[in-house]
């Protein structure tokens, strides 16, 4: 899949993330997923549907959260384990034991909820959109 990086979003950094695809269910039936700003054509019916439709600002923020979801995901155990993997090679293994309670006590425990609002967000803000065949 082709890794995007925004041009339109100026004034910060944006790393390379890979933009959520946005799902077209034609009036017909046919579903498929598109990249944001491209047409797509139904094959069974013809009609042409342009993803260029959804406002700028709406797909920014999309993204921003895509971005802040994985920040939260990978942020926490990278550190904990640039802290305490050191500490397990100079001080002795109970802190690499240490290390792995952390990451499944954060995998189990917190990743969860953190997925439960990222997706409860995504599902909020799009909600508006509404394309229309062209």
């Amino acid at each position: 899949m082709p890794w995007a990086k925004q041009t339109w979003s100026t004034g910060r950094y944006d790393r390379g993330v890979r933009a959520p695809l946005i799902t077209i269910t034609c009036d017909c039936g046919a579903s498929v997923e598109v990249p944001y700003a491209e047409r797509w054509k139904c094959g069974a019916c013809g009609k042409t549907w342009d993803t260029g439709q959804i406002p700028h600002a709406d797909y920014d923020a999309l993204l921003q959260g895509v971005r802040r979801y994985r920040l939260l995901v990978l942020g926490p155990p990278l550190v904990l384990a640039a802290i305490l993997v050191p500490l397990a090679a100079v001080k002795g293994l109970q802190f690499a034991f240490l290390l792995f309670v952390f990451l499944m006590a954060y995998a189990l425990l917190v990743v969860p909820q953190l997925r439960r609002r990222a997706s409860k967000r995504m599902r909020d803000s799009t909600k508006s959109w509404k394309l229309r065949p062209e």
